[in-house]
């Protein structure tokens, strides 16, 4: 397996010819330190919601790899920490939340909210500990709009260089960012790698025979529907079908597709971070997609509306979500069992279709073979 990683340029030949990254890289139990170590610990990781920072005290904690962490607002703006406690490595902090001092629930020792230990019970003179070099490990913290992320890497990119121009295409959809509200936040876990389940997302190819009421509401056709790469980031958008907005298709849309936002628009962030709008009322999804072992993945979702939203839109366009992520699973369940047999060792693609998925997997060969993903 590390030949096959090191190997970058015979991976990018055969991306290059239109062949797939090997099955075993979406199986072997060896790549999950690797990408742990060369892609998640290197990366941007969402954490949450700059509106739920807004005050002096308030936190969120997640996760960058598998590294615990936590962004906390102080009196000098957004601080990013490992999270966990200096002394046994419990985890500080857990969920959301406001609190007065970081205090971790193991044995007390307490923090301020620029993440120096404060008190620490029975630490005193003898035990030959001192309490100002053991503060919070602090790590990288910004905002992407109304969005917070957080970054192992104190030589990556900033954010916005990464992932800047993605702003200017959401707000083309109708989708004020700076009004949006949080309306729901979910865990989830499937039975596909994390890498099957993204190059799933990267490709609308699949979605006239897998999602037949998404296609009934977006344009789905090669000519109309919009496959961009962005560098860090790629794109997808299809506008709403006119005959979902007048009713002359013969089949009626999941939801209420009527509204301000006309396109719709699928954005991946690298890693492991999407960003969806949906046609209709103003809105934005958010998905998270984590590895569980080299066979699973777990994340999280997290559903936005602009204010005023209908609550009969708001459930309709949740379980047309939920939907199309159902049938998304049925699909990469099935893809999932097909690597594991490892047969044939290499996938083919359709480049015009696939190129979202082509240029995936060659940040996934680059990054794990120990260069830039770019």
């Amino acid at each position: 397996m590390t030949t096959d990683i090191d190997d970058l340029d015979t991976q990018l030949a055969a991306l290059d010819r239109g062949h797939s990254l090997p099955a075993r890289w979406y199986t072997d139990p060896a790549l999950l330190p690797l990408e742990d170590e060369r892609i998640f610990r290197k990366a941007w990781a969402y954490v949450g919601p700059l509106a739920e920072l807004a005050e002096v005290g308030s936190y969120v904690t997640g996760m960058a790899g598998t590294v615990p962490v936590a962004v906390v607002r102080n009196a000098r703006g957004l601080a990013g920490f490992v999270n966990v406690c200096r002394h046994r490595r419990h985890e500080v902090l857990s969920g959301r939340g406001k609190a007065a001092m970081l205090q971790c629930p193991y044995h007390a020792w307490t923090y301020d909210l620029e993440g120096a230990l404060k008190r620490a019970p029975r630490v005193g003179p003898a035990s030959g500990l001192r309490l100002e070099e053991l503060s919070l490990l602090p790590i990288r913290v910004e905002a992407l709009g109304p969005f917070v992320f957080v970054n192992l890497d104190a030589d990556a990119p900033a954010l916005h260089d990464c992932y800047g121009p993605v702003l200017e295409r959401i707000a083309r959809s109708g989708v004020a960012l700076d009004t949006l509200q949080l309306h729901g936040r979910e865990d989830w876990q499937a039975r596909a790698n994390w890498k099957a389940m993204l190059e799933n997302y990267l490709e609308c190819y699949h979605c006239p025979v897998a999602h037949p009421g998404f296609s009934v509401a977006i344009d789905v056709r090669p000519d109309v529907y919009e496959l961009a790469v962005h560098g860090w980031f790629s794109s997808q958008a299809g506008p709403v079908r006119p005959a979902a907005l007048d009713g002359s298709g013969g089949k009626a849309p999941p939801y209420d597709v009527r509204g301000a936002v006309r396109e719709s628009q699928y954005h991946f962030l690298w890693p492991n971070l999407t960003i969806n709008i949906n046609p209709g009322f103003p809105n934005l999804s958010i998905d998270v997609w984590r590895p569980d072992g080299p066979n699973a993945a777990r994340g999280f979702s997290e559903q936005y509306f602009a204010p005023g939203v209908a609550a009969d839109f708001a459930r309709d366009l949740v379980a047309f979500n939920r939907q199309v992520a159902l049938e998304d699973d049925r699909l990469t369940d099935s893809v999932q069992r097909g690597l594991i047999a490892g047969l044939p060792e290499r996938g083919r693609f359709v480049a015009d279709s696939e190129p979202l998925v082509i240029h995936f997997q060659r940040m996934v060969a680059r990054a794990l073979a120990g260069k830039p993903p770019l």
